[in-house]
């Protein structure tokens, strides 16, 4: 989840001409001018996502990684394998769970720990699903521009995956039944997805959606972002609003933690960056999306908004009394708006709360499995390592008993 300090630099619009030209907007004489940079951005802008999105095709290269908890083998975890062209894995998906696709994002693989990590959490706090990971790591480590450019694929295979699913067992896989959450750029290929599946994906989770080259520096047509005609139910989380991420309302259900910008407060502390593996606010803004949302798979501690129509309003008091909504996997998938709350800058960055009807015994159990597999994990990794070196030593002992030279 790491991001460049410098937030013009990846996507190529020179950040020294846009804060003049913004400088210059607010005189009515030169209004009408800047609207047509904006035009002339915007047409640039779609002229790219058009190009790439004419030339889409099927990755064969797009991992699956999947991981559920198994029924039979007494709460094991599985893991296992979707890739088009190789239909061996998906036997191994459980026929009586839904499935739910996570996509990362900008210079990010399935494999980083936090990905693992974020997966581990679903599957544990909620076993009515089989989550993978669509590993697009051999499109998204290109530059910024040329990742944006392969969202369109990334999308494509994702419905690919989905509709061969339906067809090999149509009783048991429907895309009503599918959820897709997206960080980042990843929010944007889940969009296409569900565009080319019709809008019928039950829905969509956009984590900080990307904003440069979709909503800036001007916003794109919804053709070719995330957007609410994606899925039955779209609710998106903003936390970097107008630098790395978005604040455009992209759902049906949009929540704005300490008013979706940068800098999120759990990021003012340089601590909090350095644990975060950010080196600046905003990226680590952009970063809390993804932080947040494996934070309120725990039912103990729901993100909680409400609706407003300004943070500032929201700030003042004005909104208590208004309409609630929950983000997350707990969502509840009915109430539609804007919805503001606040978050502390330390883990678990909301207070718990009694008041929604959840089984407090069971997510306990489930936080403290999430500490033993984590654990488990660590040890793992450990091991693997340890393998490894004892291999290299042993190889290179037989290199200078036989006499030969390793390169």
């Amino acid at each position: 989840m790491s991001w460049p300090a410098n937030v013009a630099s990846f996507c190529g619009w020179p950040l020294l001409t846009l804060l003049l030209l913004g400088s210059i907007a607010g005189s009515d004489a030169l209004m009408h001018k800047w609207n047509i940079v904006q035009k002339s951005m915007r047409y640039m802008q779609e002229t790219m996502l058009r190009n790439s999105l004419e030339r889409a095709h099927l990755n064969y290269g797009i991992v699956f990684s999947c991981r559920t908890i198994s029924d039979q083998n007494l709460g094991d975890e599985v893991h296992f394998h979707l890739q088009l062209g190789d239909l061996s894995g998906f036997r191994r998906l459980d026929r009586n769970k839904k499935l739910a696709l996570f996509l990362h994002g900008w210079n990010d693989q399935g494999s980083k720990d936090w990905v693992q990590e974020l997966l581990l959490t679903w599957t544990l706090f909620d076993e009515g699903y089989n989550v993978c990971v669509v590993d697009w790591g051999n499109l998204s480590q290109n530059d910024y521009k040329s990742a944006s450019m392969s969202i369109f694929d990334v999308g494509l295979t994702v419905a690919g995956i989905i509709i061969a699913l339906e067809e090999m067992r149509p009783q048991h896989f429907h895309r009503r039944n599918i959820t897709l959450a997206g960080y980042s750029l990843g929010a944007h290929a889940a969009g296409y997805a569900g565009t080319v599946l019709g809008g019928e994906v039950e829905q969509i989770i956009g984590l900080d959606p990307a904003g440069p080259l979709f909503t800036l520096p001007a916003v794109v047509s919804p053709k070719y972002r995330l957007d609410p005609t994606d899925a039955q139910f779209v609710q998106v989380l903003h936390t970097s609003g107008g630098t790395l991420g978005t604040s455009l309302k992209c759902g049906h259900a949009d929540f704005y933690p300490n008013g979706g910008r940068a800098p999120q407060r759990n990021c003012l502390m340089f601590m909090n960056l350095r644990d975060m593996q950010n080196t600046n606010p905003i990226a680590c803004s952009h970063s809390s999306a993804a932080i947040f949302f494996k934070q309120s798979m725990d039912p103990k501690y729901p993100f909680v908004g409400y609706q407003c129509d300004s943070y500032r309003d929201f700030s003042a008091g004005r909104c208590d009394k208004n309409r609630r909504a929950r983000f997350g996997i707990h969502s509840r998938r009915r109430t539609q708006g804007s919805f503001y709350f606040d978050t502390g800058s330390h883990q678990p960055y909301v207070d718990a709360s009694w008041d929604w009807p959840w089984n407090w015994g069971q997510a306990q159990d489930r936080a403290w499995q999430l500490e033993r597999e984590r654990a488990m994990y660590a040890s793992q990794r450990t091991s693997g390592a340890l393998q490894r070196q004892q291999q290299r030593a042993h190889w290179r002992r037989r290199n200078r008993v036989s006499g030969r030279t390793g390169c």
